[in-house]
């Protein structure tokens, strides 16, 4: 994929954000089959005052799907609305990424159906699929974290720059073979039908476990979910590189998962 000319010196970034684009892309298909093919047309049987709270599940979620992945794909080359690297993250505060919804939703959405007892599928698959995006979500955040704290993005705000270091991280898996981050071929590749590694569900459970400031637990878990998500949509590798130099003053909640880790690459 073809980065545009200006934002070369992000590009790891910025084609992870295109890629997750992609993955929104695909959730708005899912949102709109989940709605006109199972079983979500039984929604009727809730009585009406209550109905909406669990049509709201699918409203909220695929607007979520649609605004995010024309947003993150317009990045590449839309100028008008995205003519500095400033703009693209200024351009999605007060959006879908920074919490600008009800969070509940899904979860209203849920406890009315169980409170009529009624079980649709559709729903549960709906409740899945919402808590995935807001997975994305916290990648995003996290990706546009590192675009704030790029040299590009203080260049274009007269702030100091910092000089550059090639990225190498090497690191030794279980059978003490070498791993090498910068190696070519280390990428993930994405499956129709996807599972996530338990590790990243793993790794987020032993931040929490960590009693750490509640602003620092938030950015160790969104890079999670951000290295969570360059699995999905195959950009590992670099994804691996800036959760490595993200999180490194706090490596030893995640020493025992680079095992793990390395496995994936």
């Amino acid at each position: 994929m073809d980065i545009r000319e200006d934002l070369r010196d992000v590009s790891g970034q910025i084609a992870r954000l295109l890629a997750l684009s992609n993955v929104f892309a695909e959730n708005n298909k899912y949102w709109a089959h989940l709605k006109n093919d199972e079983d979500f047309n039984r929604v009727y049987r809730i009585p009406e005052k209550d109905r909406y709270k669990v049509e709201s599940i699918y409203a909220d979620g695929r607007d979520m799907a649609i605004y995010m992945m024309d947003a993150l794909a317009e990045i590449n080359f839309n100028y008008a609305r995205y003519p500095t690297l400033t703009s693209i993250i200024e351009g999605f505060q007060n959006t879908w990424v920074y919490g600008n919804y009800n969070k509940e939703t899904p979860d209203i959405a849920k406890e009315i159906c169980s409170t009529y007892d009624i079980d649709l599928w559709s729903v549960r698959q709906m409740f899945k699929l919402f808590k995935d995006q807001e997975k994305l979500l916290a990648a995003v955040r996290a990706t546009l974290a590192m675009l704030q704290n790029s040299n590009l993005y203080k260049e274009e705000n007269g702030m100091p720059t910092q000089e550059k270091h090639p990225h190498q991280i090497n690191l030794t898996g279980i059978n003490s073979s070498s791993i090498n981050i910068n190696s070519d071929g280390a990428s993930a590749a994405v499956n129709q039908t996807y599972n996530e590694p338990a590790v990243f569900s793993e790794i987020i459970t032993a931040i929490k476990l960590q009693g750490l400031d509640p602003i620092i637990e938030g950015e160790l878990i969104d890079n999670t979910h951000m290295l969570a998500a360059g699995h999905k949509s195959g950009t590992f590798k670099d994804a691996y590189i800036d959760f490595m130099q993200n999180v490194s003053a706090h490596i030893t909640v995640f020493g025992a998962f680079l095992p793990a880790l390395s496995a994936l690459l």
